[in-house]
């Protein structure tokens, strides 16, 4: 089980070909870093914690 998971918190995720993504039921990452420096909005963030899977299918 995720460290996340054990504390009760949960982070969603939609980016199906990440490594962390759990089958789309949130992020198994401990820690999560959020980018976008220059962002005036959300769709200027990105998760800076990303990491493709290796047998990702695109």
């Amino acid at each position: 089980m995720s460290d996340n998971k054990k504390h009760g918190s949960s982070i969603g995720c939609d980016a199906e070909n990440c490594e962390y993504n759990e089958n789309g039921k949130g992020c198994s990452a401990r820690h999560i870093k959020v980018d976008g420096k220059t962002a005036h909005s959300t769709e200027g963030t990105c998760c800076a914690t990303f990491k493709a899977r290796e047998n990702a299918r695109f």
